[in-house]
């Protein structure tokens, strides 16, 4: 038995049913943001049976405070309804994404159920990602256009690694596979470009968003 069998815990009831509301008609990766957020949530029970209730919320509503409607205070709604760890954890993710736009982000292993959370959100990220580009024929080309995935690959490396030894094997080893197979098409399109006698390091077209 886990938060996500039937009978749900109430609390996991309560956050699916609110990050469908609030999440509204947003899309992460092409789909909406509420099978992303629900992917993460089946991919946290998954790595971690025994999870708490409050983490698992955290799950279903860790992009509230990107999507959240106008009015809603994030931190206050959160804390109200599922409690300060869930509050806080979302948060903290909300923190680490925004980070992102800044040079050199910190990588923060203290705080165990951010580390946890974050991990299992790269990584169903990645993997989204990945079936993506398959489904384009050209994974090399999909993945040579996001600049902005491309930039923060050794963030993500080191993020990688600083997870290993403190969270789940499956889990660590599950990310660190699906970063060796953008890693490995990243080296297929840089092979595909190159000239002869040059290091096969041709440009990648701008694109935003990872």
């Amino acid at each position: 038995m886990t938060v996500l069998s039937n009978p749900r815990h109430p609390l996991v009831v309560a956050a699916y049913r609110d990050a469908r509301a609030l999440y509204g008609d947003h899309l992460i990766e092409g789909r909406p943001a509420l099978a992303h957020s629900a992917a993460v949530a089946a991919a946290l029970v998954r790595h971690v049976p025994d999870v708490s209730a409050e983490l698992t919320a955290a799950a279903l509503l860790h992009d509230l405070p990107e999507f959240a409607p106008a009015g809603v205070d994030a931190k206050a709604f959160l804390a109200a309804r599922y409690g300060e760890e869930t509050a806080h954890v979302v948060l903290a993710l909300a923190g680490e994404h925004q980070a992102l736009d800044r040079p050199d982000p910190l990588i923060e292993t203290g705080d165990y159920p951010v580390l946890l959370l974050s991990t299992v959100d790269k990584t169903v990220a990645f993997a989204s990602n990945i079936r993506r580009a398959e489904q384009t024929g050209d994974a090399p080309a999909y993945f040579a256009a996001k600049t902005a995935l491309v930039g923060l690959l050794d963030y993500f490396r080191r993020y990688h690694q600083a997870g290993i030894g403190l969270l789940p094997v499956t889990l660590t080893d599950g990310y660190g596979h699906v970063i060796a197979q953008i890693d490995a098409a990243l080296a297929a399109h840089r092979a595909r470009h190159a000239t002869p006698g040059s290091p096969g390091n041709a440009p990648f077209a701008a694109n935003s968003g990872w």
